[in-house]
């Protein structure tokens, strides 16, 4: 029997989309919101050449069936013949893409591993608010007023950070207010730093997850193909993470 055709594989590494690299570095939102959408559409282009793969599989063992058919043979023969032809081409298919498809799951991968650091920066928009500014002179004397006013004062400034949306005055007021005891706090630094960097930190976080995700369907998928059957239980676990995401 001839041996089944391979089709074309996702893109190599001449491909004009850059290889993302986040190991080390804190990425930005919008950095982060084009790296999900890369992920998805390498996820999606593997899931696609996998769907073709397996077609490729089973048009060999519909051909093999269809020829046995024609030649009289029983039903029997015809189906374990089939049977036969899928499983011989679905090993070819497996050995002669397996570079090509681990080549893409291992850049998903490296993208997904890569954003601890992202990640543990903006685990929180106090996280996120307590990095601005700094540095900057303006946040050290902001600092110092914040630090001699009075309560009814902080909470009218906290007040004018968020009408301004004035980071770097929210990030002053959040250090000065968490250096005390949580009694004495004037202003809730949570709600503060919520209401002038909560949608970034919401954004930031989702594009993670579905970067994680991307490459965990990558896996997920590859798994299956080479395994020649679904995975239950990686399936579960997949669903149950989107939905705490």
């Amino acid at each position: 029997m001839a041996q089944t055709a391979i089709p074309d594989l996702p893109p190599t590494p001449a491909d004009p989309e850059p290889a993302p690299i986040t190991a080390g570095k804190l990425l930005p939102k919008a950095e982060l919101i084009d790296l999900a959408a890369f992920a998805a559409k390498r996820a999606e282009k593997l899931g696609q050449t996998i769907a073709t793969l397996t077609a490729g599989a089973e048009a060999r063992a519909a051909d093999v069936a269809k020829s046995l058919a024609a030649a009289g043979f029983d039903p029997k023969a015809q189906a374990d013949a089939a049977d036969k032809a899928r499983a011989k081409a679905r090993a070819e298919i497996v050995a002669a893409s397996s570079e090509a498809r681990w080549a893409e799951i291992k850049q998903l991968v490296a993208a997904a591993e890569g954003l601890a650091l992202t990640e543990a920066l903006y685990a929180s928009p106090q996280a996120v608010l307590a990095r601005a500014g700094l540095g900057d002179a303006r946040r050290t004397d902001l600092m110092a007023q914040v630090a001699g006013a009075g309560p009814a004062e902080v909470r009218q400034l906290a007040m004018l950070a968020v009408a301004t949306k004035d980071v770097v005055l929210g990030a002053a007021i959040q250090s000065v207010n968490d250096r005390l005891p949580r009694r004495d706090r004037p202003i809730s630094s949570a709600e503060l730093a919520d209401a002038l960097v909560g949608e970034e930190a919401r954004a930031v976080s989702t594009a993670i997850a579905a970067i994680k995700n991307a490459a965990q369907r990558a896996l997920n998928a590859n798994r299956e193909f080479e395994a020649g059957k679904v995975r239950p239980v990686d399936r579960v676990k997949l669903a149950l993470n989107n939905k705490e995401t």
